[in-house]
């Protein structure tokens, strides 16, 4: 099991955020939380809100029966069942007293609703009779309505207690004189409705919450369906060199990503015709100058057998030491022009043993000046690659040192194993490479600056380096002015890799 540290968390999670699927997945995450969030708080707001008005609809529609039984309305009387019962214009307390009676035994008020009975200021009656402690008759609330001389309807809050907020309207009743006689009140205690629609609500919350969890997982999965053709595109995108420009992207989609995929793909075209169209122009050129060199360098062995005068002799031999220069600068342009190519390498199985035994025995032939040759590691077993361009690279490298190095400095071969990787290296002591030009002695008629006027065409470097990419594997340098350079060309080896995958 892999524990990752907190730092590693941190950037495995930033990596991920600063994707684009990250991105559109922490966004959206975001936004739905969001209303989610709002959601309930606004929610609970317009049902208790709802609630609150339909309560005061029905205290008002309470008043509403009771001036219309009053006031012998036939539509009220009719409804109570009072069609043939005259109501009485009312004169004393008595009557109102009668008027009450009348009315609550006619009608049943809603639950959590109490209608109250007062005479003069004080309380006659209500129904239901049992009253919560807040409604008593000598509560402040009742106290307080028990004397209003005008219609008043209102909100009593109370918080957290027993009957929460009590919404009421009051009716003062007055006789044929005038007089205020009584006092009708509808109150509504809103705690068991609104606890009932946050209980209800709670469940909802819970479903939403349910559903808010499955549209993540969802959408993680959409986000990455709908980007993929991004991933494939950076994947296919690392995986093109200029020696392999084959890889195309399959569009399996359409709109904005499809046109993506297909324009990086009509550029994968265009670079690989431009490409090509380079290799094929090196590959004619080597080719179409190698002939005027061997007429002329035959032309000119002819010359050099015949008895010229010595100043002719020495200018045959300069044109002559040019032409070889010419001829190999010819050959690395054709041979780099192939190694471009994919598929160019020859596999075969390679014994590491015999193989650097030889390859000991040809750089230290490579000058007759004296060197400190030196070898260190061993490796046995055997590699599958292309022996031929392997052994040209390393006596690259190795002919590279030559030219850096003094007569009596060291120079290194040397070869470690590190997981699935083969490491050669050439390490000299000579005059080493200047930071500014470890970055570009790869590249092609590339040179460090304090080194011009040596020996060479400026394409060893960067054959080694098609060498290593056209294996799987990289080139390497590390170096310091007047200390020397260590070259690493790194290739994979896996001896039980089976030879026909990689072929």
């Amino acid at each position: 099991m892999v524990v990752f540290s907190p730092k590693q968390w941190f950037k495995l999670l930033r990596i991920h955020f600063l994707s684009v699927r990250g991105r559109v997945f922490f966004w959206y995450l975001l936004l739905l939380s969001g209303f989610l969030a709002i959601s309930f708080p606004l929610m609970l707001h317009l049902v208790f809100s709802n609630i609150n008005q339909r309560v005061r609809n029905d205290l008002k529609e309470d008043v509403y029966l009771f001036e219309g039984l009053l006031n012998n309305d036939p539509q009220v009387k009719q409804r109570f069942a009072l069609r043939e019962t005259e109501i009485l214009p009312l004169s004393t307390p008595a009557d109102l007293v009668s008027l009450f009676n009348l009315y609550l035994a006619r009608r049943v008020p809603e639950d959590d609703t109490f209608i109250i009975g007062v005479i003069a200021e004080e309380f006659y009656r209500s129904s239901p009779e049992a009253l919560p402690p807040t409604l008593q008759a000598d509560s402040a609330l009742l106290q307080r309505l028990a004397q209003v001389n005008r219609w008043q309807e209102g909100v009593d809050p109370r918080p957290n207690s027993e009957t929460g907020d009590i919404l009421y309207v009051a009716l003062p009743i007055e006789n044929a004189a005038g007089e205020i006689i009584g006092r009708f009140i509808a109150v509504h205690a809103v705690a068991g409705e609104h606890n009932e629609t946050l209980a209800s609500l709670k469940i909802v919350f819970a479903t939403l919450t349910g559903v808010f969890c499955l549209s993540i997982a969802v959408s993680a999965v959409i986000a990455g369906r709908v980007l993929a053709p991004l991933t494939l595109i950076l994947k296919t995108a690392t995986s093109i060199n200029e020696s392999n420009l084959t890889r195309r992207i399959p569009i399996t989609t359409q709109g904005e990503l499809a046109n993506l995929a297909q324009a990086f793909n009509s550029m994968l075209d265009r670079l690989e015709t431009a490409f090509e169209n380079q290799r094929q122009f090196l590959n004619d050129v080597g080719h179409e100058l190698r002939t005027p060199i061997t007429i002329i360098r035959g032309h000119l062995e002819l010359m050099a057998i015949a008895q010229l005068p010595l100043e002719e002799q020495k200018t045959v031999e300069l044109v002559l030491d040019e032409l070889d220069r010419m001829g190999r600068l010819v050959q690395e342009l054709i041979l780099l022009a192939k190694l471009e190519r994919p598929n160019f390498l020859h596999y075969e199985p390679i014994d590491l043993e015999s193989f650097l035994e030889e390859l000991y025995t040809k750089i230290t032939a490579l000058t007759s000046s004296p060197r400190q040759w030196q070898r260190q590691g061993m490796v046995t077993g055997i590699l599958w690659g292309d022996r031929q361009r392997l052994t040209q690279a390393l006596i690259n490298l190795a002919q590279n040192a030559v030219q850096h190095t003094e007569p009596d400095d060291q120079i290194c071969l040397g070869v470690t194993r590190t997981g699935k990787n083969l490491q050669f290296w050439l390490q000299d002591s000579g005059r080493g490479i200047a930071a500014a030009d470890q970055t570009r002695i790869f590249e092609r008629f590339a040179r460090g600056r304090q080194v011009r006027g040596t020996e060479g065409s400026g394409l060893g470097l960067a054959i080694v380096k098609q060498v290593a990419i056209a294996h799987g594997g990289s080139i390497t340098v590390t170096s310091e002015l007047n200390k020397g350079s260590t070259f690493t060309l790194t290739i994979p080896y896996d001896p039980d890799s089976d030879y026909r995958r990689r072929t």
